[in-house]
């Protein structure tokens, strides 16, 4: 995960797995013994001062948190019993202590407040969250931990225990807040500024401050400065803060092997660190290794399961690399994590329904049954979970029409389009998302010009959105913005090139990447088939290009023979049946 979230503008101190009270990965560094030399009145000044709120489902843990937090010193204390009502109150008023229990019963439980409340800024970094829990999990405490709470503190406790870690974590906090301030309110330069003058003057939090001044540095694009901070650091002791953020430095200035061997060497000293995967992922991805990215992605998501937006990464990862199975394991996860979590969203259902549309197009095997089966659940739940958006019912529909059409049940599918067709129509304001939906259904349906007609329509409308137009030339059977036709072009002539070298591996991975782009281009995917094809006759059967080839026939359909295209596709049909002939059978 990011060190820094613009989006929340929230600041958290990377991990360190080390030992804790319950030999769990703890992220949060001890503090010096002398604190406890501090006059106590001094500490309970310092709790007077502060609004606290107090998150558990149990009303006598709530009491007891409440008595204990006014013993220490506080005078203004709140409390929730549920997530959704700890949202709301911070919402509504600014607190500088959270104390939340993990554990919230049904509903969001403490990782997803933190993240929300991040999210959705009510909570900024110049206010301490300390999570408290039972819960022992390795999943559920790397998952916690990847929320960056100020500090993590386990059950069973004493109020003296309590005492103690809420003194050392507040002094601290107090002693660093005029640096979180000016970055909460964007003034990185004067949070540097300040690290300077701690550092400077022998600040017992050293550490703390080059952690944070090491960030900012990055984020100013001071990038040899960071270098230079993080050199220093580990020249001294190879903590992993500083090759965490060492590997980060690397990779933006694009020295990718530097950055991948330290990542690695994080990695092999204790595998539990997601930040260090995920930036692996990275940098495979900027490497175009994508295949190292999926894997260094599932390590991630098998260390904190929890997270949505990974599993959505993950899921686009294994899209591109051809594995069907972990993309819709991975949007299966993203609906069940998604649920209660600020970053869930109704597309999810869409993307595992669709996926599913794909994978079973012309198979009529109980597992494929079974899988549209459960796409079609998805469906009924999108539709009664958002009922009170129209636009999903309708997208729901479309999606349906797409399953009906993958299981050839061709009547089902006509009348589902109709009332698919129907039903946007009298949307007043179609979103993005259903006009998407809707061109996509109209193509799986062979209704091309239509299709088309739409994306055009949709392109002119958001003209200079890169990120829009990647998806609508993803769509049809070629790409319709200008810049995609121009990429599409030069991939293709780069794989013919080597095609006509010979060179069929390096063929088919210019054609691979282009179709991670353009998955329905007929020619892209023809010319993959033909390279597939050509490395069979050289080296034989290939369970891989098998299932390469029959995706390429799934994305192609059925082409007529008024197709400019259609001699050439037959002919291909007639190598294919050398080699895989069940793929054309």
């Amino acid at each position: 995960m990011p060190f820094y979230c613009l989006d929340c503008n929230y600041w958290g101190l990377l991990a360190d797995p080390g030992t804790s009270e319950t030999q769990t990965p703890n992220l949060f560094q001890t503090m010096a013994d002398d604190i406890d030399n501090m006059k106590q009145i001094d500490i309970v000044k310092m709790f007077a001062d502060k609004r606290c709120l107090i998150i558990d489902d149990f009303p006598e843990i709530r009491g007891s948190l409440t008595r204990t937090l006014r013993n220490f010193g506080a005078k203004s204390v709140d409390t929730a019993a549920d997530g959704e009502e700890a949202i709301k109150l911070c919402g509504n008023k600014k607190y500088d202590i959270v104390i939340c229990d993990y554990n919230l019963g049904s509903g969001k439980d403490g990782q997803q407040v933190l993240e929300e409340v991040r999210f959705l800024r009510v909570l900024m970094m110049t206010s301490l969250f300390v999570m408290i829990t039972g819960e022992q999990s390795r999943e559920m405490v790397l998952g916690a931990l990847e929320c960056q709470p100020d500090d993590y503190i386990t059950k069973p406790y004493t109020q003296q225990s309590l005492k103690v870690r809420l003194n050392r974590a507040v002094v601290r906090h107090q002693a660093l807040l005029h640096i979180k301030k000016s970055i909460s309110d964007g003034d990185y330069r004067k949070a540097l500024e300040y690290c300077n003058q701690m550092l400077a003057e022998g600040t017992r939090y050293a550490t703390a401050v080059l952690k944070i001044k090491g960030q900012l540095h990055f984020l100013l694009k001071q990038l040899k400065e960071a270098q230079s901070l993080y050199e220093s650091v580990l020249g001294k002791k190879p903590v992993v803060w500083a090759k965490l953020g060492m590997g980060k430095t690397l990779m933006e200035m694009g020295k990718l092997d530097g950055a991948e061997e330290m990542l690695q060497s994080i990695i092999q000293e204790d595998d539990r660190y997601i930040e260090a995967h995920d930036m692996l992922a990275d940098v495979y991805t900027k490497k175009k290794d994508f295949i190292g990215a999926q894997k260094a992605t599932e390590n991630a998501t098998r260390i904190s399961p929890k997270s949505v937006q990974r599993h959505r990464k993950l899921a686009k990862l294994a899209e591109h690399n051809n594995d069907d199975d972990a993309a819709i394991k991975s949007y299966q996860q993203s609906i069940k994590w998604g649920l209660n979590s600020v970053h869930e969203s109704e597309q999810d259902y869409f993307n595992y329904a669709r996926k599913v549309a794909n994978v079973t197009s012309g198979d009529n095997s109980a597992e494929s049954k079974t899988l549209v089966k459960q796409a079609n659940n998805f469906l009924d739940r999108a539709r009664k979970r958002y009922s009170n958006k129209e636009e999903v019912a309708v997208q729901a529909q479309m999606v349906e029409t797409q399953l009906h059409l993958a299981q050839g049940d061709e009547k089902k599918a006509k009348n589902s389009l109709e009332k698919s067709r129907e039903m946007y129509s009298n949307l007043a304001a179609p979103p993005v998302e259903a006009s998407l939906e809707f061109a996509r259904t109209l193509h799986a349906a062979d209704e091309e010009k239509e299709a088309r007609e739409l994306l055009s329509n949709l392109a002119l409308r958001h003209e200079g959105d890169e990120a829009l137009m990647q998806i609508i030339d993803s769509i049809t059977s070629e790409p319709i913005s200008e810049g995609g036709k121009l990429v599409a072009t030069k991939l293709t002539k780069e794989g013919i090139s080597a095609y006509e070298s010979k060179d069929f591996e390096n063929a088919i991975t210019v054609f691979n990447e282009a179709l991670s782009t353009y998955p329905r281009h007929v020619g892209l995917n023809l010319n993959l088939i033909q390279a597939l094809v050509a490395t069979t006759d050289q080296h034989g059967f290939n369970e891989k290009y098998e299932t390469m080839i029959r995706r390429s026939l799934r994305s192609v359909g059925n082409i007529g023979e008024d197709h400019k295209q259609y001699k050439r596709y037959s002919f291909l049909q007639k190598q294919i049946t050398k080699h895989y002939p069940d793929l054309v059978a």
